[in-house]
């Protein structure tokens, strides 16, 4: 049985627009859920309707019953970066925790059973071996890698209470559409917009740190070929490519991407609770959903400098 209307919660942000884009493509009907608070009203595709409210606001729900019946949520609403984080701490929980709680006590009460939830490679910390499985233990550096295990955590009790739940913990993912203004979140993104500014790349941390970079189509498919997959119920799956690329690898192909030459990087400290290197063991969701990632890092970041620049002409020819 196909779901008919998806709520997508942080529709209007990078991935989540995305995301509502890629379920209006298949015929479903989708419901938008943002605060605009980093994301826009330009984002959310034509043919979704944006309720502009708060996930930790129940009044927020009232509107949504109002505009559609909702059969399954995708929900990535939250603040994204783990540096903002430690700005305003309760500001985080209430984003990350609260927002979540109201949104699985809704569902509950209207007997929405489908629920999937971006959660983060973040919860992982520093990891013990490499690369990390689901199994590996959670040891949060950031307070929001600890709202992001604290709402992990409500996403299995409500499972437990009935919901049909699937939680994907995202590694570092990239594309075009993610935010060039913030320059707290996103490695790829704040790293581009210093390439489109012309100036010297400001690297906030050693070169030879490493993740694991998923290209955004890949991480949408893996969603909604989850939607209606009785296998993905209860389960929980590290979302990447599962390959190792260190800042340096990726300012050097950025740079062949972009130019030709990366420009001048400007190393400096390192923010609060970064981690110095992680990459997925996605075995369990290529097993579940026969996914495989299409979009390698160098097609990856030509598309993404095309959509910036505007100019495909001036930058290198995609990987054949």
């Amino acid at each position: 049985m196909t779901t008919e209307t998806v709520l997508v919660t942080g529709g209007a942000g990078f991935i989540g627009s995305a995301m509502a884009e890629r379920l209006l493509d298949t015929g479903r009907e989708v419901v938008v859920v943002d605060n605009l608070s980093t994301g826009g009203r330009e984002n959310v595709p034509a043919g979704a309707t944006l309720v502009a409210g708060n996930t930790a606001d129940p009044a927020t729900y009232e509107e949504v019953e109002s505009v559609s019946d909702v059969d399954a949520v995708f929900h990535l609403a939250g603040q994204s970066s783990g540096e903002a984080s430690f700005d305003d701490p309760a500001a985080d929980l209430e984003s990350h925790v609260t927002g979540t709680f109201e949104l699985l006590r809704w569902c509950r009460e209207r007997d929405i059973d489908r629920l999937l939830y971006a959660s983060s490679m973040s919860i992982y910390g520093d990891p013990r071996y490499l690369p990390v499985d689901e199994s590996h233990p959670s040891d949060p550096k950031t307070f929001y890698a600890a709202g992001k295990r604290g709402a992990e955590a409500y996403v299995r009790l409500f499972d437990n209470l009935g919901t049909e739940t699937t939680v994907f913990r995202l590694f570092s993912v990239y594309g075009p559409g993610q935010n060039m203004t913030n320059m707290k979140q996103g490695m790829v993104s704040i790293f581009l917009s210093f390439c489109l500014d012309d100036g010297p790349i400001v690297v906030k941390g050693p070169l030879d740190r490493f993740r694991d970079f998923v290209y955004v189509d890949d991480v949408v498919d893996a969603w909604v070929r989850a939607l209606d997959e009785q296998a993905t119920y209860g389960e929980t799956y590290n979302l990447g490519r599962g390959e190792r690329v260190t800042v340096d690898e990726l300012l050097e192909t950025m740079g062949e991407v972009y130019d030709g030459d990366r420009g001048p990087v400007e190393v400096t400290d390192g923010t609060p609770g970064d981690q110095f290197g992680i990459f997925a063991d996605a075995t369990r969701l290529r097993r579940d959903l026969d996914w495989e990632p299409s979009v390698g890092l160098r097609e990856g970041l030509t598309r993404m400098v095309r959509s910036a620049t505007g100019e495909p002409e001036r930058h290198g020819p995609l990987d054949s």
